[in-house]
């Protein structure tokens, strides 16, 4: 039986980086249930090993990120023996400029659901329904029950907070990419 708090510090971590690890192993194998699987692979992987984790962050997430990547890119080099997908060479190991594209955008879709998550409930609210989920202003007032230019305050509200909360952010992706290569 595996250490509880090994396996509690692994279900925050998989709960934490879930969302930015599938974007960043979808940004390389280019399916969306495939990169579900190398993600959940990757943290079973891990929970067996039980191995100790880093405990710095950044080391931590370099490490999650290093996994997710190899994992993805043996993959591609499995379905190119396989079924010839790999054909086009775009994910050749001398060419890291297309992982680390996968990571900066990763990173960044992770940044702002979690940067939408901290915005009061009203502009969350308007976000997800105008930004993301791709609602018209009157859609949106509609189904929230107010005017369209309360939509409009909170929609120029929310772009405001975000765009305080998320420069920090910056500074710390700048830092794991240096991590990181």
């Amino acid at each position: 039986m595996k250490d509880i708090q090994t396996e509690m510090q692994i279900k925050k971590l998989f709960e934490q980086y879930y969302i930015a690890l599938v974007e960043f192993s979808w940004h390389i194998v280019k399916c969306r249930e495939t990169a579900f699987d190398i993600v959940q692979d990757t943290f079973v992987k891990i929970l067996e090993k039980a191995e100790t984790l880093p405990a710095q962050e950044n080391a931590l997430k370099g490490y999650l990120y290093s996994s997710v990547k190899n994992t993805s890119l043996n993959h591609l080099r499995h379905q190119k023996v396989t079924d010839a997908y790999y054909t086009s060479g775009t994910w050749g190991e001398a060419d890291e400029a297309p992982i680390l594209d996968a990571l900066i955008y990763a990173e960044t879709v992770n940044n702002l659901h979690k940067a939408i998550a901290s915005l009061p409930k009203s502009c969350q609210e308007v976000c997800k329904l105008t930004y993301i989920e791709g609602k018209s202003n009157a859609e949106a007032a509609e189904l929230c029950g107010v005017s369209i230019n309360t939509i409009k305050t909170q929609k120029r509200r929310s772009v405001e907070l975000l765009r305080h909360r998320l420069v920090p952010t910056l500074n710390s992706l700048k830092t794991l990419l240096f991590s990181f290569f």
